[in-house]
């Protein structure tokens, strides 16, 4: 057990890094309601474009913004 627990705390930051990256270079991703038939036109999540913010952009977007708010 306690080697489980090393290998998941020396690879979370590498994971983490990692998708910080991936969200950095693209920031949308594919739309979960509209991926398995492509674009839908209806579909209110992604307003019929297919392409939706990740996760961890919505984030840095609400972090960037409650900052400079902040600050003013």
């Amino acid at each position: 057990m306690a080697n489980a627990i090393a290998f998941l705390i020396v690879c979370l930051p590498s994971i983490t890094l990692s998708y910080i990256v991936v969200c950095l270079i693209s920031p949308w991703g594919t739309c979960t309601r509209c991926r398995p038939g492509g674009r839908n036109r209806t579909c209110r999540a992604c307003n019929g474009s297919g392409k939706r913010p990740r996760l961890g952009w919505q984030i840095y977007v609400y972090l960037r913004r409650l900052h400079r708010d902040g600050t003013r």
